[in-house]
């Protein structure tokens, strides 16, 4: 018969340690598994928003692309049809090299205008998708630091169960939490160079090719017809 006061351990108590052991065991692998664990099915959740909110972006910046084409195209047919009444109503005079120059610098600097004011709308709109996505990834990062921190508490407190709960059968079967065979594998979510890393928003912007302006003035409206009124357009346009 065991010596209690003495606190002799029995075979029966060893049992019973073992399996607080193993039920303790059990509960941290459900916390920090891997494959099946609650922090990384989290972190998981957390990586699957990320991707679903950055797809959902790229389709709300195609989208205002492609508005954006159709307004500008829009504009575009506008000018033209003005032009038309214009030229139309000045007759003859149409054909006269001043008044066909000054005609298109108008032209021209109404449709640097609309470049301008469509260009930047698209950009706004960019600029609004991007922000609302990285707004919510910053949140997303910060959230999956407090995963981390709440799955290692969890299982430092189970820790502390298991010492409790070996005390309790047997005083001399305690260990002090996190030590000896009361290790469950927890962890310090720091330092800083361990948890997720800051996610700092980047400047966009829908901007033209360096060389686009070179390239639109060497091949704008060129007439290929060899004559005197060709030449004129030819000469204006490449100004």
């Amino acid at each position: 018969m065991a010596d209690y006061d003495s606190g002799e351990i029995t075979e029966r108590e060893r049992l019973a340690a073992e399996r607080q052991k193993a039920i303790a065991q059990f509960n941290a692998n459900s916390i920090n598994d891997p494959t099946y664990g609650q922090l990384a099915n989290q972190l998981a959740n957390y990586d699957q928003a990320n991707r679903q909110n950055a797809a959902l972006r790229d389709v709300q910046k195609k989208q205002a692309s492609r508005k954006a084409e159709a307004d500008r195209f829009e504009a575009q047919r506008n000018l033209r049809n003005a032009a038309l009444g214009l030229f139309g109503s000045m007759g003859n005079q149409a054909m006269n090299s001043s008044t066909l120059g000054n005609m298109m610098s108008m032209l021209r600097d109404r449709n640097d205008a609309d470049n301008s004011t469509y260009w930047q709308q698209l950009q706004d709109n960019w600029n609004q998708y991007d922000n609302a996505y990285d707004e919510a990834y910053n949140q997303n990062q910060v959230a999956k630091n407090d995963v981390r921190t709440n799955a290692a508490k969890a299982i430092r407190d189970i820790e502390a169960d298991l010492s409790a709960n070996l005390s309790n059968i047997n005083p001399n079967l305690y260990v002090p939490p996190g030590t000896g065979e009361g290790v469950l594998n927890a962890w310090n979510p720091g330092p800083l160079e361990q948890r997720e890393p800051d996610y700092l928003a980047r400047l966009s912007g829908y901007l033209m090719p360096e060389n686009a302006e070179q390239s639109i003035r060497s091949q704008r409206n060129r007439i290929r017809r060899n004559d005197y009124f060709g030449n004129m357009l030819n000469q204006f346009n490449r100004r």
